[in-house]
């Protein structure tokens, strides 16, 4: 298996591409950019491969580009989402396009995950974990084999953190989804925007903890 970050542009979120068996998309971006960011997945495999895109939360920076990736592998790519994302959605509530001067788009998920589900991506098995705060339906990934977490706007890296000030948004939710992350024993982090860490990164997991705890001292 191997995990391929694709840095969006603009306001897109990192977009991940695993390769493997089951070969997989994490976040899409807003959608602004999908051209380049196609031709950027088919220099390494046929869009046609992809099996799955799976979306960590809702909103338009991670959602934007999902359909138009759908309908560029023939349809044959579901979308996966958490049960609170996938409603979301559907409903084109609190994505928040209208931040990034766009439009929203409904989109239909093919397929809800929920929490400590296991889910194949690429060749091994990640279990969902669901981590409210930044959004209602926020997941993070995590394979116990390879140690990988993938962690949307939840966490990022050197201590960074998803913003909890939206409407959906909760700073205790946030602190104790990261609080559960905390508990993981986790060498490479793939976050929603930033760097990836590669190594030690439970390290700037609980950086990311000590950090929003010491915003909010009664939590």
């Amino acid at each position: 298996m191997k995990i391929i970050p694709i840095y969006g542009y603009g306001y897109d979120s990192n977009i991940y591409l695993i390769t493997g068996s089951k070969t997989t998309i994490i976040d899409t971006g807003t959608g602004m950019h999908s051209k380049k960011i196609i031709n950027k997945i088919n220099k390494i495999t046929p869009l046609k491969n992809i099996e799955q895109i799976i979306l960590t939360h809702e909103h338009y920076d991670h959602t934007g580009g999902a359909i138009e990736l759908q309908r560029q592998s023939n349809m044959k790519t579901r979308i996966i989402a958490h049960t609170l994302t996938a409603s979301a959605l559907k409903k084109g509530e609190g994505v928040y396009a209208e931040l990034f001067g766009a439009e929203t788009t409904l989109i239909n998920v093919d397929a809800v995950i929920k929490n400590n589900e296991d889910i194949q991506i690429g060749d091994e098995v990640f279990t969902t974990l669901h981590t409210p705060g930044h959004s209602p339906g926020s997941v993070c990934l995590y394979s116990e084999h390879s140690k990988t977490l993938i962690s949307g706007d939840t966490v990022f890296s050197d201590g960074g953190f998803g913003r909890f000030d939206l409407p959906g948004g909760n700073a205790y939710n946030l602190i104790e989804s990261i609080k559960k992350l905390t508990t993981l024993e986790v060498e490479d982090l793939y976050p929603g925007h930033g760097p990836i860490v590669t190594g030690e990164g439970d390290k700037h997991i609980k950086e990311a903890w000590l950090n929003i705890k010491s915003m909010m001292p009664d939590a």
